[in-house]
């Protein structure tokens, strides 16, 4: 998924739909139920982290040692980190909550890679 949102076929009208749909999802999750804000930070936070680590791993070359690991440690931190937030947050309404966080996730990934892949203005 990270690797179709980094690659050249998605253009920036697909990321625009992508990111407009993620925060009508997280406004229709908050009539339910309303994330607390030190939550929707962490969340943030582990989105530009999930950002900065895909960035470490397309700059390490394929022939490079611990390539494999940083390959497994992309793989299985989204999911431990889902299992974390799993267990934090309350039982009343959870899916829905987690819903959000996953939304959260999302747009501090969408924001910082939109960001860091931007045009550059020269003057």
């Amino acid at each position: 998924m990270l690797d179709y949102w980094y690659s050249e076929r998605c253009n920036r009208q697909i990321r625009l739909i992508i990111c407009i749909s993620t925060c009508v999802l997280i406004y229709m999750c908050t009539t339910v139920a309303q994330l607390s804000t030190a939550l929707t930070l962490l969340c943030l936070a582990m989105g530009i982290g999930l950002h900065l680590l895909y960035q470490l791993k397309s700059r390490i070359s394929v022939k490079a040692q611990y390539q494999r690991g940083i390959n497994i440690l992309m793989g299985l931190l989204p999911f431990i980190v889902l299992l974390n937030l799993i267990l934090w947050l309350p039982q009343e309404h959870q899916i829905i909550l987690l819903l959000q966080c996953i939304g959260f996730i999302a747009l501090g990934l969408f924001t910082v890679s939109i960001y860091d892949n931007r045009a550059r203005r020269h003057e």
